[in-house]
């Protein structure tokens, strides 16, 4: 070997998935700043070592132990159905208050893969993510339930610093994206109603899910790379 580690997308035809995949999940690893946004890769022999872990098809599940009982074989869509049943008895039971998964951190690894951006700091309170043309994303997500009002709303909006934000649906049962629109920091603005007691802007069910809902619609995409994400193993 003379030295020199591949390119991302000669990695990528040698591990059979898409580039665009494999740099979704890079930037999700933290390996670049957002000001680094654009320019080309150079990955590091840690780094090629690591994608082949991640991302090569001959890569066979763990056995269970005992500090492991088989989770390492089970997909994320497996995995979220057992984190879910464990909250809906730990409610029963009258120690949890929700029944909720961690579903706002899944919907932003989503859109990071459906905008091929950059997940923002923890710490950024105004964006989520940072997407491949620069634009600040600001990523809203809801679990849909029976019985869920077309008048619940998404969680507050208390800071415009974004660019667009993405308002997502997720059917909890059958795990599936039911609505998926895009609004600009003005539709937002208009369309949105401010709560004092919360001091910020709500956005209704109804208004994304209405078959005459504003903004663009990106169900599809999101359907699909939300699909993906759940088929996901270790």
């Amino acid at each position: 070997m003379d030295g020199t580690t591949p390119t991302v997308s000669e990695l990528a035809v040698e591990l059979g998935v898409t580039a665009k995949t494999m740099r979704g999940w890079m930037r999700r690893q933290g390996w670049r700043h957002p000001v680094e946004l654009g320019s080309p890769w150079t990955l590091t022999a840690e780094q090629v070592e690591q994608l082949h872990m991640h991302f090569s098809r001959s890569t066979v599940a763990p056995a269970s132990t005992d500090d492991d009982p088989g989770f390492g074989a089970l997909t994320v869509g497996e995995l979220l159905t057992t984190y879910s049943r464990v909250l809906a008895e730990l409610r029963l039971r009258n120690v949890v208050r929700t029944n909720n998964a961690p579903i706002g951190d899944l919907a932003e690894y989503c859109a990071a893969s459906v905008y091929d951006g950059l997940l923002a700091p923890n710490s950024e309170k105004s964006y989520d993510l940072i997407a491949a043309d620069g634009s600040k994303i600001q990523v809203k997500v809801r679990l849909i339930r029976t019985g869920t009002s077309p008048a619940a709303v998404f969680s507050p909006i208390r800071s415009f610093e974004f660019d667009a934000c993405l308002f997502l649906l997720i059917d909890n049962e059958r795990s599936l994206v039911l609505a998926a629109r895009e609004w600009t920091t003005h539709q937002v603005r208009e369309h949105g109603r401010h709560r004092t007691h919360t001091n910020g802007t709500v956005v209704r069910v109804a208004q994304v899910r209405a078959a005459t809902a504003i903004g663009v619609d990106r169900t599809g995409e999101f359907d699909v790379t939300w699909q993906a994400m759940l088929a996901q193993c270790r």
